[in-house]
């Protein structure tokens, strides 16, 4: 696909979009609910969350949310929407914020809230990334994998042209990158990864990290109780700086949702 293709798409789809956001905020009495259509809101200086939702019985509309970050014109993007159409949907809000699209993707981890959208990526030619085994379990949940695989045992970089951008290293070195891509060990799933935008002192917990009101772990059914909290302590300690802490599934809070998630794992952990 070309540039000026994937440019073209874009301007079709932004109609697309202006109607599926009236059909998505209206439900027909006696459909159901219906999910919210993908949003896309600044927190931070260089720092957006994005928002999508996938209606889940008997919870209705389930939230998963993402981030995006952008430095000196080059975007990234973390995790993508539920699924390929709402992914799109979150491409041309990308496009209309900064005029591009995002260099590349980050995955953080293999379940469908933060990679059923790949195919997506893929179409507009935005690179995608994750773990190994990340890649290795989407291919056995029916996933489309990324494009490219993370070592978790060696430095691993992406760059566009001059701008080298180094987002995953084993060591914390604040003073070379502007964001870090951090594996602290298995817990919500044996592959979930965080990732830390050093100049907002913002930190994406995805499914690690629970929100302030969760009274449960949420879905464990590929967590690692034990190690859970273990996963926790290892991302405070690696971000001592953090102040803003992102979950998936919940309000966008502070360090106290470490020790919240630290909590809740440990009486899971002892439950057992």
């Amino acid at each position: 696909m070309s540039v000026s293709t994937v440019r073209s798409s874009l301007s079709l789809f932004a109609a697309a979009c202006a109607a599926f956001s009236v059909v998505a905020a209206v439900a027909v009495a006696g459909e159901g609910e219906v999910a919210p259509p993908p949003s896309l809101d600044q927190i931070a200086d260089g720092v957006w969350v994005h928002k999508s939702y996938k209606v889940i019985e008997p919870w209705g509309p389930f939230l998963s949310q993402g981030m995006v970050l952008e430095k000196n014109g080059i975007v990234f993007l973390i995790d993508t929407a539920w699924n390929d159409k709402d992914t799109e949907t979150l491409l041309f809000l990308i496009k209309q914020q900064f005029g591009r699209l995002p260099f590349a993707a980050i995955i953080t981890h293999a379940h469908e809230d933060k990679m059923g959208g790949v195919s997506a990526l893929r179409q507009y030619r935005v690179e995608t990334h994750a773990l190994r085994e990340t890649n290795e379990d989407a291919k056995a949940r029916g996933l489309l994998r990324t494009q490219f695989s993370i070592d978790p045992a060696r430095r691993y970089t992406v760059f566009e042209s001059a701008s080298r951008l180094n987002f995953y290293d084993q060591n914390y070195y604040p003073e070379k990158r502007w964001f870090h891509v951090f594996y602290p060990g298995p817990g919500h799933t044996r592959d979930n990864i965080v990732v830390y935008y050093a100049p907002a002192k913002v930190l994406f917990g995805g499914c690690l990290i629970r929100p302030g009101n969760a009274t449960d772990l949420g879905n464990t059914a590929d967590a690692d109780i034990g190690h859970w909290a273990d996963a926790v302590r290892a991302v405070a300690a690696r971000f001592p700086d953090a102040e803003i802490v992102i979950p998936s599934h919940g309000a966008v809070g502070g360090r106290e949702l470490l020790d919240h998630t630290i909590a809740l794992a440990e009486a899971a952990a002892n439950a057992q």
